[in-house]
């Protein structure tokens, strides 16, 4: 067996001893069951240290390669292949080298067989949620945009805490979340008129978590009640969850409290999903008396509500209605909220405000999967609050998402074809739900993309078939000329589409 060492300085001499026979072993030299030299014999060769070899057949042996066994030689030993690596100029004389790939072992694991139907679907819709080419305008992404994220102000805010809390915040936290960012959430629902200490607030992976803890809380086999349309990922969840879904029709007001209290009659659910303040994908806002009444009904049938304020300080026009969980005297309203939608998405901080009990369960039913909540954001986003400049960003978010939503407003009217589209005007957020009358089985979204545009069917939003043709618009990433030139562009796309004779 030759091998040769080069006795440069900065390579390391087990190193190339250890490359060298792995190269004889892959190649089939070195065979199984053949005895290499001993240690002593090899370092003679080679003129180095024993030590060296020993350490060289040490690696290999930990690798699969060797067999060791003391007073016996090192022999070759029968082995796994390993799998073969991706090409990678990089990787040249990488530690661990693959070997050519056999053919016949190169058959793909069956895991499409394994997966289940609901991560299946999941697959599927992020399929259709591809971004947008270029030239494309998009109405289709609820998410910041990225020239408003006040990334240089939070980042001044995440440097601060780390030099003042560094060793405390890269430890395991409380359960519940980062305390002093809870007793600030308490400051500020209280101006919401909800009433909630620290202990009773739950810090969560941003709003679907929340949701996801919540729906894993009450158990599988039970019925949720929702609204319909309403949240595309809620469906996913509830079937995750094992639970049925309960669709509740919607007006043009909010949840069709008659339709509820008929259903509720004969059975009621374990549970009422809402979402009163911009819904989505409707956009509509509840008012005072809705509210009210669909409160009082949830106390009376005995059903826990679970109030979805997503975008609750994103209001424009008119006077703000308080949150139901305002109203809430019983505890049976559990409220969650979230910072994604309004300052910084990818910082993921979400909450639950719920009695103590709940809070209890939820924080450790979330530990099963997370063992401890992230501090260090929660601890920037904190700061970032404190110092008042979260309040200066929503000033700035209420300007800017007024205007557009005014330009938007009035673009509609401008290009939609007459007697073709309905909308209701929203008093805030960032969607607007279009009626068409055009025919439902239209493939809304394909034909909109050939225009240059790019929309959500209403179809995505309903539990059964889609009541007629609707789009949802989402101006959370558009600035007024693009939102201006997109919707002109949409009433192109409306104009040019079957009209409803096709639907009949």
């Amino acid at each position: 067996m030759l091998l040769t060492l080069d006795q440069a300085p900065g390579k390391p001499l087990a190193a190339q001893i250890r490359a060298q026979l792995l190269a004889l072993l892959e190649r089939g030299t070195l065979r199984v069951g053949e005895c290499l030299p001993s240690t002593r014999q090899l370092a003679e060769q080679l003129g180095v240290h024993r030590t060296t070899v020993a350490e060289a057949y040490q690696e290999l042996w930990s690798l699969g390669w060797l067999e060791l066994k003391p007073g016996s030689r090192a022999r070759v030993r029968s082995r796994t292949g390993l799998a073969p690596a991706r090409p990678d100029p990089a990787a040249s004389g990488a530690f661990l080298r693959r070997a050519r790939p056999d053919p016949a072992e190169s058959v793909a694991f069956p895991w499409e067989y394994r997966m289940g139907g609901v991560a299946q679907g999941l697959v599927d819709r992020a399929a259709r949620s591809a971004p947008a080419g270029d030239g494309v305008i998009s109405f289709r992404s609820m998410t910041m945009d990225p020239r408003l994220i006040p990334a240089e102000t939070f980042r001044g805010c995440l440097a601060r805490v780390l030099r003042r809390r560094g060793a405390a915040l890269l430890g395991y936290g409380a359960r519940e979340g980062f305390r002093p960012l809870r007793e600030y959430l308490a400051h500020r629902l209280a101006g919401y008129g909800i009433q909630a200490g620290p202990d009773e607030i739950l810090l969560t992976h941003g709003s679907q978590q929340a949701l996801d803890l919540v729906f894993r809380m009450l158990g599988p086999g039970r019925r949720i009640a929702l609204e319909n349309p309403s949240y595309e990922q809620v469906f996913l969840l509830l079937e995750l969850a094992g639970q049925t879904p309960v669709p509740v029709p919607m007006g043009r007001d909010g949840l069709d409290l008659d339709a509820l209290e008929a259903g509720w009659a004969r059975e009621p659910p374990a549970l009422l999903y809402t979402m009163p303040n911009f819904h989505n994908p409707t956009g509509i806002s509840t008012s005072q008396i809705h509210r009210e009444r669909l409160l009082a009904l949830c106390e009376r049938f005995g059903v826990p509500l679970l109030e979805d304020g997503f975008e609750e300080e994103m209001k424009y026009f008119g006077r703000v209605t308080l949150p139901i969980k305002s109203m809430d005297r019983r505890g049976g309203v559990i409220y969650c909220g979230t910072f994604s939608k309004v300052l910084l998405p990818g910082i993921r901080v979400g909450w639950l405000v719920a009695p103590q009990a709940c809070i209890r369960t939820l924080a450790a039913l979330r530990r099963v999967s997370e063992l401890c909540p992230d501090q260090v954001l929660p601890a920037a986003l904190h700061a970032f609050c404190e110092s008042g400049h979260y309040d200066q960003h929503l000033s700035r978010m209420h300007r800017v998402f007024r205007a557009r939503l005014r330009a938007a407003l009035a673009a509609l009217r401008e290009f939609m074809p007459p007697g073709r589209v309905r909308w209701q005007e929203p008093v805030g957020g960032y969607l607007l739900w279009l009626e068409l009358s055009g025919p439902a089985d239209l493939d809304w979204e394909a034909h909109c993309a050939a225009h240059g545009v790019e929309v959500c069917a209403g179809s995505r939003f309903f539990l059964g078939p889609a009541p007629g043709a609707r789009l949802r618009l989402s101006i959370s990433t558009l600035d007024e000329a693009q939102l201006r030139e997109g919707l002109r562009r949409l009433g192109q796309a409306i104009a040019c589409a079957p009209g409803p004779e096709a639907s009949r």
